[in-house]
């Protein structure tokens, strides 16, 4: 009878310390949630008007940690866009999200380089601007395009 007691007391101290882990490891983490696009693009300096660029597919990941916002852009090496809404000492980040479109925008805080994705909802599409260094100069280079949503 002793035992019996014993043992479903441990039993019961497992089974709290289990949940009591489970409690708070909900509080740490925070809500995680991702998304990807494929896009149909068209790059273009508009300082440049004799220069063209290839379209190009790319694939959009969205992703939501806690209270901010990542867009991850990848494709052909001036497609490769990366902005976030985190604050560091090197980077500033801004979440410009509306009821209409996705709106994120970062800027390099050292040299003043901006980049900015905007998924607009309804129809979707992308438009993403960076700064890059090109042909000896400092210019923007623009991206447009429709997207299309994951299958599901």
């Amino acid at each position: 009878m002793v035992w019996m007691y014993t043992h479903g007391f441990s039993a019961r101290l497992r089974q709290r310390w289990l949940l009591s882990a489970l409690l708070c490891l909900a509080c740490l983490l925070q809500p995680v949630w991702a998304y990807t696009l494929t896009c149909d693009v068209q790059g273009s300096f508009p300082a440049l008007d004799k220069i063209t660029i290839e379209p190009a597919s790319v694939k959009v990941e969205i992703t939501s940690i806690g209270d901010h916002l990542y867009i991850r852009m990848d494709g052909p090496k001036l497609y490769t866009f990366f902005v976030n809404t985190l604050r560091t000492p090197e980077f500033e980040g801004m979440d410009l999200t509306s009821k209409t479109s996705l709106w994120v925008k970062r800027k390099n805080l050292q040299t003043q380089e901006e980049s900015e994705v905007k998924i607009n909802r309804e129809p979707v599409n992308i438009k993403a601007i960076k700064d890059v260094q090109r042909y000896g100069k400092k210019l923007k280079f623009f991206v447009t395009g429709p997207c299309q949503l994951p299958p599901g």
